[in-house]
């Protein structure tokens, strides 16, 4: 009995051992798989480790975003939106996270102008980014920007953005 109970002394042991000896990176290379497979609870806990870990400002900044795209998966947008402003923080010219900052403003209801200054600078780093294109078209004619609404999404169509069509039929009079 006594003998057992230093095995699974040992093996808890060498399992913390390889959990505390892993680095940041590892944690944000499997954390980002996992959420490639869907699962986000465990990237978020990997993503989560990276963090407290506290790496260099590019690996900070991955492990934010990262995490943040978890949460927002998970409908977590709050938290989700608190990432996204850490991994702004850590590298502003990353234009994904602009966008999912901005789109998850949406979902929290924020103003169109705070949605539009997100896609603005989503835009400015990545010119021919079509959904960043669409989505501050729609915030523009949510904000009463019929005109520069409608140019939006008529450049996210010319973009190869499909799902602008109807919306340019609706809003804007066709293409």
């Amino acid at each position: 009995m006594k003998s057992s109970l230093i095995i699974v002394f040992i093996f808890s042991l060498i399992l913390s051992h390889n959990i505390q000896g892993q680095t940041a990176q590892e944690f944000v290379r499997m954390g980002s798989a996992k959420i490639e497979l869907g699962d986000y609870e465990s990237a978020i806990n990997d993503l989560s480790n990276a963090i407290r870990l506290q790496p260099e400002y590019d690996l900070l900044y991955k492990a934010f975003f990262a995490r943040g795209f978890a949460k927002f998966q998970l409908e977590e947008y709050e938290e989700a939106k608190n990432d996204f402003d850490r991994a702004i923080r850590e590298y502003e010219n990353d234009a994904e996270v602009y966008f999912w900052r901005g789109y998850t403003k949406y979902l929290l209801s924020y103003s169109a102008s705070s949605e539009i200054a997100d896609y603005n600078r989503a835009i400015l780093l990545n010119p021919k980014y079509k959904e960043a294109y669409f989505n501050r078209g729609y915030a523009r004619i949510k904000n009463r920007q019929l005109r520069s609404g409608c140019n939006d999404l008529r450049k996210a169509y010319e973009l190869g953005y499909e799902d602008a069509k109807p919306h340019i039929r609706i809003h804007c009079g066709g293409l």
